[in-house]
């Protein structure tokens, strides 16, 4: 089925609904299981907890994504998302924030950052 993207807001919304989707209510076990089962490749010092206050987590659907966010941990912090590693679900990362439009703020910068050009730069 071919989809008409048109807008830098359609395609990036495209692109996150391949994401999956993890509770972060199943991170904590992990981490309450094998404390070392989870790490933060982001810079923790400027957070509070050691997980993001968002309830939800994301890892990518595709691995070239989740191979350049492994080379561009920088680009994804300055995007605002806490990035983790665990060996079983590989990149992990989540929103520390809540109360505004995440697509403004978090994915369509990400969805630049990444350089993909599914949408129509004149629309």
């Amino acid at each position: 089925m071919q989809r008409n993207i048109i807008t830098i807001e359609d395609a990036t919304r495209e692109w996150v609904r391949e994401f999956n989707a993890i509770p972060q209510s199943v991170i904590m076990k992990m981490q309450e299981f094998d404390v070392d089962s989870v790490y933060e490749l982001t810079t923790p010092d400027e957070y509070d907890d050691f997980l993001p206050m968002w309830s939800t987590m994301w890892t990518f659907g595709e691995s070239l994504d989740e191979d350049w966010a492994r080379e561009n941990i920088q680009i994804m912090q300055d995007c605002g998302f806490r990035v983790y590693e665990n060996d079983d679900f590989g990149i992990i990362f989540g929103i520390d924030g809540a109360g505004y439009n995440f697509y403004e703020s978090h994915w369509i910068p990400l969805y630049k950052a990444r350089g993909l050009k599914w949408h129509d730069e004149n629309a």
